[in-house]
C-alpha cells in the first residue's frame, strides 16, 4: 500500500509513560480544530483510570464514544500484556482494527495516542510499532526534555526506525514545574544533531491543563506558540 495515501492522521508516542504524550496528542487535536479541521482523536489502547481518553475527547470537542476513541481500557497501570494477563483478558487486536478504520473514514485527520513508548508490549511480542506499522501512520516523539533525555530518544528513534517507521519530529515536554537548566537548554540541538531528527517544540509545564477539561481555546493556543507544527515531515501538509 502507497504510504502517502494513507498519511490522515499522525501517532503520538513516547519515550516512556508518564511522558506528556495526552497533553500533545490533545493540544495537536486541538489546534487543528480551531483551525478548521474535521479532527479524530483516538487511543487504542489505555490501561489504568480513563482521565486521558476523556481529555482527549474534550480536547477535539468530539462526542464519539468512549468505546471507539479508546476499544481497549485494560484494570492496571501497567504494560498492556501484563495487565491483560493479570485479568485473565485476551486482547482481541481487530476491535482496535475496526475502531481506526470508523474514525479515519468520519474524519479528515486521526490524531492517535499509543500506550508508553514504541517498545511496549501489547499481546505476546506484538508491541507498539507493530501496530504503528499496521496503522501506517507517521509517528511523532514525546521527550521528557531533562536530564537523560538523549539517551532514551536515540533509543526510541533507533528502534522506530528498525520499524521503517516514518519519524516526523520530537517534543520535548517539561513535565514537573521546574526552571529549564543546562540539560533542558542544550539538549534540543544535541538530539537533533545526533538523530537528524527535527526537534518541532520544548514545551513547559502549564498546570492549567492538568484537568480532563481544560480550555480548548487555550490549548491550541499553547499547543501553537510552544510547537512548530508546520515543521512536522509532511504528516500534516495541507491542514495548516
Amino acid at each position: 500500500m502507497n504510504l502517502d495515501k494513507c498519511i490522515n492522521g499522525i501517532f503520538i508516542t513516547g519515550t516512556g509513560t508518564e511522558i506528556g504524550k495526552t497533553v500533545v496528542a490533545g493540544g495537536f487535536a486541538a489546534s487543528l480544530k480551531h483551525s478548521g479541521v474535521q479532527v479524530g482523536i483516538m487511543k487504542p489502547i489505555s490501561a489504568g483510570d480513563a482521565v486521558d481518553v476523556q481529555f482527549l475527547r474534550h480536547a477535539a470537542q468530539v462526542d464519539d464514544p468512549l468505546k471507539l476513541i479508546n476499544p481497549i481500557r485494560l484494570r492496571y497501570p501497567l504494560a498492556p500484556s501484563v495487565s491483560a494477563r493479570l485479568e485473565g483478558k485476551q486482547i482481541d487486536l481487530s476491535t482496535i482494527a475496526a475502531a481506526f478504520s470508523n474514525l479515519k473514514q468520519k474524519y479528515d485527520f486521526l490524531v492517535v495516542e499509543g500506550v508508553g513508548g514504541i517498545a511496549v508490549p501489547l499481546k505476546d511480542d506484538f508491541l507498539v510499532a507493530h501496530l504503528i506499522s499496521q496503522l501506517q501512520l507517521p509517528i511523532l516523539i514525546v521527550a521528557d526534555a531533562g536530564l537523560g533525555t538523549i539517551n532514551h530518544t536515540m533509543l526510541t528513534v533507533a528502534f522506530a526506525r528498525q520499524f521503517n517507521l516514518r519519524i516526523t519530529g520530537i517534543i520535548l515536554n517539561m513535565v514537573q514545574p521546574e526552571a529549564a537548566g543546562l540539560a533542558e537548554q542544550t539538549n534540543p540541538a544535541e538530539i537533533e544533531r545526533l538523530t537528524q531528527v527535527s526537534v518541532v517544540g520544548v514545551v513547559p509545564y502549564e498546570k492549567r491543563l492538568d484537568t480532563p477539561n481544560p480550555d480548548t481555546k487555550f490549548l491550541a493556543d499553547f499547543i501553537n506558540q510552544h510547537v512548530e507544527l508546520d515543521k512536522l515531515d509532511v504528516a500534516i501538509k495541507g491542514y495548516l
